[in-house]
């Protein structure tokens, strides 16, 4: 019944009438099966018309997504390149700190050919990365240099760090060695064996130098450091001991009026006692001792 139904539909005529306002109308005739046949093609042309719209308006989304990425590739890459030259300046600024500190160039400068050879390699290939296209990037190869990067940001702070531990130390030795005259007197006895000023017919070990010079003439800690103790020492009378660190310590003997105490802090050319002749003495003088590392050595190799 439906079959005929239709069958008669697509047999039968159609007549479409248009009627302007103005002027003659118009008829056309169709029959079913070629009125179902335009609407069909009149869909088709509408959907593909649509599809191609829609295509096209995501490619062109895409296509705005891809030139903004690529300009925030090349934005990094740009950044990425400058830090890259940053760090080399670095390493200029170290070996020139290096160079006025006297420091050996130690293990982040003198490097080994072959790690100096593979250093040149990746700077090569790391010019070599962004100047291809950004779309043939190598994922691989840009995780590389980026590794490249924080390895050589590493040895720098190594490299720096080393050089201000050398700073510190080098800081710290200079102002713990002695290295100025205690007295501005004249050195009567020198550092080694000598006959005993008190008349014994053998001569015995001179630990230090003595300086002769008015009495009550200043005497002045030779080094920074921190008094270890003042006071009464048999054969030495008043005294003075100034642990400096590092293996240092200074003897001020026969003094008097003594202006330090023990835990005292002074510092290089602090002035620390007067001269005298407390003790086991002949004379108004100062002797004067340098120890290092727990042995005697001779003060004259201490100042000019």
């Amino acid at each position: 019944m439906a079959k005929n139904a239709l069958s008669r539909f697509l047999s039968d005529r159609v007549d479409i009438i248009l009627m302007p306002r103005a002027g003659a109308s118009r008829k056309f005739k169709f029959t079913g099966l070629t009125l179902v046949v335009i609407i069909g093609l009149w869909l088709v042309l509408t959907l593909g018309a649509l599809l191609i719209w829609s295509r096209m308006y995501d490619y062109q989304v895409i296509k705005a997504d891809n030139s903004l990425m690529r300009m925030k590739m090349q934005l990094i890459a740009d950044e990425l390149e400058r830090g890259r030259n940053y760090l080399k300046l670095t390493q200029n600024t170290d070996e020139q700190m290096r160079q006025m500190l006297g420091m050996p160039g130690g293990k982040f400068i003198n490097l080994p050919e072959e790690l100096q050879e593979k250093n040149r390699r990746a700077d090569e290939r790391a010019k070599a990365l962004f100047n291809t296209d950004l779309t043939e990037l190598d994922t691989e190869e840009f995780e590389q240099y980026i590794d490249n990067m924080q390895e050589m940001a590493q040895e720098r702070l190594a490299s720096f760090q080393e050089v201000a531990w050398y700073y510190a130390n080098r800081v710290e030795d200079s102002h713990s060695t002695p290295s100025i005259r205690p007295s501005a007197g004249r050195i009567s006895s020198g550092f080694g064996y000598r006959h005993d000023p008190f008349g014994r017919p053998t001569g015995r070990m001179h630990k230090g130098l003595d300086f002769v010079s008015d009495p009550d003439s200043p005497i002045v800690a030779t080094a920074d450091g921190v008094v270890r103790h003042t006071g009464w020492v048999n054969g030495y009378g008043q005294a003075v001991l100034i642990d400096h660190g590092l293996g240092y310590s200074t003897l001020y003997a026969h003094t008097t009026g003594i202006k330090v105490k023990a835990g005292d802090a002074v510092k290089r050319g602090q002035q620390i006692a007067f001269m005298g002749t407390t003790g086991r003495s002949t004379g108004t003088h100062l002797h004067y001792e340098v120890w290092k590392d727990g042995q005697p050595v001779n003060p004259r190799h201490y100042f000019k």
